[in-house]
């Protein structure tokens, strides 16, 4: 027998055939054991190897299904014609349905029908974009309910077959387009409430300026008869029989411009802008008044009118004019809703505080409790605004209260209830022992005599009876009068040179304003303003153009000559 063959390196099976063949020895046969042993480690090995990868895989397949099912975003997966091909759970619950019986289904069957020709175009655009995706926008038909969902779907591989997928997520939107509604809706609401309140603005200022022009041709005519009776030398002619008669009809007149002022006044209170003027005044004379005013009505309703003035303190510094509208008001409410046969008291006493008391009470038809509550809020701001009343009551309370407060003082009322009369309550403060001394003294008849003896005036009025009345009243005193009854006309005379402008500001061709722009271009001329218009803009638009000051029609003559004294004064003094 030969030396054995060498069999390193060969495959062991083929090996272990060839040994049997030739019949080697048994250390070749161990030789070849050994290595048939490892290499079944070998394969062992690996073996063991690929069922760990398999397991990883497993896993990771386990994984990406939960993480595919529960995501919080639907996803499914459709072909080119809308069939559904698979869904995670998510995406079912968003239509509605368990999975199994959803897939097969197209998604066209979910789609409201008004916008399944949008799904369309979707899948349309779906199979032209091969490398970008495609978001739209649907509403589903869910039942009863109509979900709105985005689509964004993305080309992804084919089945077996080679038809391309789409890979689609599913996103449930109807939460953020209620939010956007509502968005939208409170945007709309927004914009609808500052229409609402620029149109209430417009209509409240229209409101102003009609009210302002109304009062304007309300006390144009007012002013010829004003400023007779308020000149002093005129009322010295008179007789002293014809005296006392022509006071009370002032003091008419008077109320009468402030009947016209409650037009505004509610507006001015409601605006803080309410002007009172000051002076020192006795609080019983003016009730007294009132009540003389009133006497006639007083008389012809059966009514008794109790009066106890018994303040040991009843100067007051204030507006004569609004404290008699004030007890004018309260008077008249009283007399107006007391049946004949009744009562109503007026009385005066030291009030808290030291203040001055007056309470006006009647046994007439008396408030509901809603109105006494109105009036005696705490919030002054809230109360200027009228209560719907059957009494009547608001307008004219709503501007008591404001004058009384504008004085410094309360307004109150109590009621025991319907039917069983009303109380109204003043409460204002004294005049000051200080204010006793300055208190200022009403022009004499020796002031007026002051003033340079031909002062030259250009009187500018439209209204004929203002213009000839105050021409001749201030020729009266010694001045140098011009009238003129337009800006034209006010021009032309201005080619001689005048020491004062009296205007109106309403003139039938232009403004008062404009023209004393214009005089003061080439002259040295100072100004009195007139006119019917009388807030706190109309006396700085005066100003501006420059007036020295601005006096509101009806004209109280004294207040007038006042006026001239303190505007035309030394020359070269009281420019603007």
């Amino acid at each position: 027998m030969g030396a054995p063959k060498s069999y390193r390196g060969g495959d062991p099976v083929e090996r272990f055939r060839d040994l049997q063949l030739e019949g080697v020895d048994k250390e070749a046969l161990a030789q070849l054991v050994h290595e048939l042993k490892v290499h079944q480690e070998e394969l062992s090995a690996q073996n063991h190897q690929l069922i760990e990868t398999q397991s990883a895989l497993e896993e990771s397949r386990d994984r990406y299904v939960d993480l595919y099912d529960f995501a919080p975003i639907g996803y499914m997966t459709i072909n080119p014609s809308g069939m559904i091909r698979e869904m995670n759970l998510t995406a079912s619950a968003v239509l509605g349905r368990e999975r199994g019986k959803i897939v097969g289904l197209p998604f066209s069957s979910f789609v409201l029908r008004a916008d399944k020709p949008r799904f369309s175009e979707h899948l349309r655009q779906c199979l032209q974009a091969e490398h970008s995706s495609v978001t739209t926008e649907l509403t589903l038909n869910i039942g009863n309910h109509l979900p709105s969902v985005q689509l964004v779907t993305r080309r992804h591989g084919g089945d077996t077959s080679g038809e391309p997928m789409f890979l689609t997520a599913l996103i449930d939107i109807t939460a953020q387009k209620k939010l956007e509604q509502e968005r939208r809706d409170i945007e709309d609401a927004r914009d609808k409430l500052s229409r609402e309140r620029e149109f209430a603005r417009v209509r409240s200022d229209a409101k102003d300026h009609f009210l302002a022009a109304l009062s304007h041709e309300l006390r144009t005519p007012l002013t010829p008869i004003v400023a007779t009776m308020s000149d002093s030398r005129l009322i010295s002619l008179a007789p002293e029989p014809l005296l006392a008669a022509l006071h009370t009809a002032r003091r008419n007149l008077d109320l009468e411009v402030r009947l016209i002022d409650d037009l505004l006044d509610v507006t001015r209170i409601s605006r803080g802008r309410l002007q009172l003027t000051h002076e020192q005044i006795d609080l019983h004379q003016v009730i007294q008044e009132v009540i003389d005013m009133l006497s006639v009505e007083i008389q012809r309703r059966g009514i008794t009118v109790a009066t106890a003035f018994d303040a040991p303190q009843h100067l007051v510094t204030g507006d004569p004019v609004r404290l008699r509208q004030v007890f004018w008001n309260l008077l008249g409410n009283a007399t107006k809703f007391t049946n004949a046969g009744g009562t109503v008291t007026i009385a005066s006493s030291a009030g808290a505080d030291g203040f001055i008391q007056v309470t006006v009470g009647d046994t007439g038809i008396g408030m509901e409790r809603d109105v006494i509550d109105w009036i005696n809020a705490p919030d002054d701001a809230a109360r200027s605004t009228p209560i719907h009343s059957p009494t009547g009551l608001g307008l004219g309370l709503a501007i008591c209260r404001g004058v009384v407060t504008g004085h410094g003082g309360t307004l109150r009322a109590i009621s025991p209830g319907r039917g069983r009369g009303s109380t109204f309550i003043v409460q204002i403060p004294p005049a000051t022992p200080q204010e006793h001394l300055d208190s200022p003294s009403m022009p004499t008849q020796s002031q007026h005599d002051r003033q340079t003896p031909r002062l030259r005036i250009l009187l500018v009025e439209d209204h004929q009876d203002s213009a000839d009345m105050l021409s001749q009243l201030l020729t009266l005193h010694d001045y140098e009068m011009t009238v003129a009854r337009s800006v034209q006309e006010a021009l032309a005379a201005a080619s001689r040179e005048f020491d004062l402008l009296i205007s109106d500001i309403r003139l039938p061709d232009g403004s008062g304003l404009e023209l004393m722009r214009r005089l003061r271009e080439n002259q040295n001329i100072r100004g009195i303003a007139i006119s019917g218009f009388g807030t706190e803009e109309d006396l700085q638009r005066s100003l501006e153009a420059g007036y020295g000051t601005h006096l509101t029609k009806p004209v109280d003559f004294n207040r007038l000559l006042e006026a001239i004294e303190r505007i035309s004064g030394p020359r070269g003094a009281g420019d603007n």
